[in-house]
């Protein structure tokens, strides 16, 4: 009887702990970002019918929001606002409120941004506000607002009933501005075609045109905040190796090195933060995403290729073993973030207090003189760095102290007893596919990633490929998938079915490939353009390299392969078509568009292929990583002859392998 009261009176007490008092329609959702505001007093409403019927039934325009769960001033926004019950109640009274996963819909959130940017004539961000009519045409758009009206910035509490008694009394001047930016948007998308002028002369205006927002202090681009920009990076070890110039290869190393010394690499337990706050590198907002350290991991790679430099392999090697640490499942596949707050404080899981790392590192047996000698070369100083008392670790002198390894080891084993922040567990196909293309690219400095890259690849396509072969785009770890592939999902895939064949021969990969780029074309290319999702909500693709490679760039990319391994005319012409699409851009920014001009840079000086027997191939990978051109390609054939292809003819046949390689070199 008394075990019987006990149960029951944990039961009840557990459930009195788990009872909300508001809920509302993001409750049954499976994105953990919804989830976090599914107790929220606005009663938000997930994408879709439900909530557009309902703004159209009761004439109200919608509040949308758009965010992801490891977003730090997203959790602000939540706090301040959403949290906050009179706000709560003006959004509820004047708007129906919507809240948007942008991991979920990239596609929805690339086109909100796009309308913020023509708005605010400024690039946005998150969290994003935007006001919809009850039709969806945006009429306001903001990013993260106070609660307040302060200094001089109108905050939720005016922004919101006024914005709402206007659609009421003057819906009809609301509505036409709303018609304009839809046209504004839908124009700044139609572009005239036009030729690309000379990749060659382009390279050049493009390396002027980095060399003048190029950091020459601290490496990076630009001021603040400072992004890694992986796809710059690349762009100028490709120019590098097409045309010589050394200043885009001295931008490209000297900033690969400056991160990796710096705030933005996590020098304790390895992997790089989102960006820094800062010009000097030395604050960084500390969420750790997924796609940030796959598109770095090829470029550290590249790195130590180019240099031989010991560091540059020790952060693909640490970068690898910690993003599996936290983020790869049993299976196989990956997990998207990791917040950058842990217990309601931005940072507190990495920073380290003075004092504390000391005695931690006198207690494990270091003299209190290398203690110090090992925190000053760390930056972990007795005033902080990143407040008065705490101190986030960044290597500021060269010469690397006595024991490094083993004081690394105490700073962890801190960490230990601390609360690592929330994970989102959300498996999004395209970061999948950008990791596994990781993996592989790793597996040349270390044999032992190159079965990661295959047991990854085979557990995402047991995931997220369905039985005819199309994909899904993300589903919530445990949970099955339902959410249907958007174009980002097919350009990744076959980015990483490529890498897959070109790392092992393995013909599989190859007619995945195909049959992935095949899909995407029938399924997002309309009438000369692409889109980025479906065409209920016709999102159109472009270019630009935003957060993480354009998918479109990249499509076509892989389509310039592809045209050269399958002698494809129709991939060739396809990828040709999409670039003379945004042509006028290129011609006028090459650098703001890296990946489509590496893809337009790829075009012009060939595509070369390297033919011969999986065993040749194979044997020889040392090699052939060594030739001197800077897109080749190799594919398996019946044959223990080698031969050199481009898209149109191949222009090398021989047994002597050295023969056709400076056939190559030669090009």
């Amino acid at each position: 009887m008394r075990y019987f009261i006990l149960t029951l009176f944990t039961a009840l007490f557990l459930y009195a702990g788990q009872h909300h008092r508001y809920t509302n329609h993001l409750i049954d959702e499976d994105s953990p970002y919804l989830q976090q505001h599914a107790h929220n007093p606005v009663d938000w409403y997930p994408w879709g019918e439900e909530a557009f019927e309902k703004a159209k039934r009761e004439h109200k325009p919608i509040f949308l929001s758009i965010g992801y769960s490891t977003c730090h001033w997203c959790h602000v926004m939540e706090k301040e606002s959403f949290e906050n019950e009179e706000i709560a109640e003006l959004i509820n009274r004047w708007f129906v409120p919507i809240k948007v996963d942008r991991e979920q819909m990239p596609h929805l959130d690339r086109h909100f941004q796009r309308i913020y940017s023509i708005l605010n004539r400024r690039g946005g961000g998150w969290p994003l506000t935007i006001f919809l009519t009850e039709d969806l045409k945006p009429f306001f758009a903001a990013t993260y607002i106070p609660p307040e009206d302060s200094y001089g910035v109108k905050g939720m509490k005016s922004v919101v009933p006024a914005l709402g008694k206007l659609y009421k009394t003057d819906r009809e001047t609301l509505f036409k501005r709303a018609a304009a930016i839809e046209r504004l948007a839908e124009e700044s998308q139609r572009l005239p075609k036009a030729k690309v002028e000379s990749a060659k002369k382009l390279a050049g205006e493009a390396v002027e045109r980095v060399w003048g927002y190029y950091d020459k202090i601290y490496g990076g681009f630009g001021d603040r905040p400072k992004f890694p920009e992986s796809s710059r990076i690349s762009m100028l070890l490709d120019i590098y190796r097409v045309t010589g110039d050394e200043r885009a290869k001295m931008m490209a190393l000297q900033t690969l090195d400056a991160m990796q010394k710096s705030g933005l690499y996590d020098q304790i337990e390895g992997a790089f933060f989102r960006y820094c706050v800062d010009r000097r590198w030395r604050m960084p907002h500390f969420e750790k995403m997924l796609y940030t350290n796959a598109e770095l991991i090829p470029l550290y790679v590249k790195a130590y290729s180019m240099t031989g430099k010991e560091r540059f392999k020790e952060v693909v090697e640490e970068t690898v073993k910690e993003i599996n640490r936290r983020f790869r499942t049993p299976e196989g596949v990956y997990f998207s973030a990791s917040d950058a707050d842990s217990d309601g404080e931005e940072g507190k899981y990495f920073l380290y207090r003075f004092d504390e790392a000391l005695k931690a590192l006198t207690d494990a047996g270091f003299k209190e003189s290398e203690a110090k000698e090992f925190l000053n070369y760390l930056d972990i100083t007795e005033d902080g760095n990143f407040d008065s008392e705490y101190s986030h670790a960044r290597r500021v002198l060269e010469r690397e102290p006595k024991e490094f390894g083993r004081g690394i080891e105490v700073l962890k084993r801190m960490r230990s007893s601390r609360n690592y922040p929330f994970i989102d567990r959300k498996i999004i196909t395209a970061w999948n596919a950008m990791m596994i293309k990781a993996l592989f690219a790793a597996s040349k400095i270390d044999d032992s990633f190159l079965k990661e890259a295959q047991t990854s690849y085979k557990a995402l396509k047991e995931l997220m490929e369905k039985k005819d072969g199309t994909l899904f785009h993300q589903v919530l770890y445990g949970r099955k998938p339902s959410q249907e592939g958007l174009l980002e999902d097919y350009a990744f895939m076959t980015d990483a079915a490529l890498s897959a064949y070109g790392t092992t021969l393995e013909k599989s990969y190859l007619e995945d490939a195909l049959r992935y780029s095949k899909e995407a074309e029938k399924r997002f290319y309309k009438d000369g353009r692409w889109l980025l999702g479906g065409e209920d909500f016709k999102s159109y693709a472009d270019i630009g390299d935003s957060y993480y490679r354009s998918p479109l760039s990249v499509m076509i990319n892989s389509l310039i392969s592809l045209a050269v391994l399958e002698s494809s005319f129709e991939d060739e012409r396809l990828a040709e078509k999409s670039l003379e699409s945004f042509g006028a851009l290129l011609n006028v920014s090459p650098d703001a568009y890296p990946e489509a001009f590496v893809a337009y840079l790829r075009l012009e000086k060939g595509v070369a292929v390297l033919k011969s027997s999986k065993e040749n191939l194979l044997r020889n990978r040392d090699r052939i990583e060594k030739i001197d051109y800077p897109f080749l390609l190799i594919e398996a054939v019946d044959s223990n002859s080698w031969q050199a292809c481009d898209s149109k003819s191949c222009f090398a046949y021989s047994k002597d392998m050295e023969r056709v390689i400076e056939a190559v070199e030669k090009r």
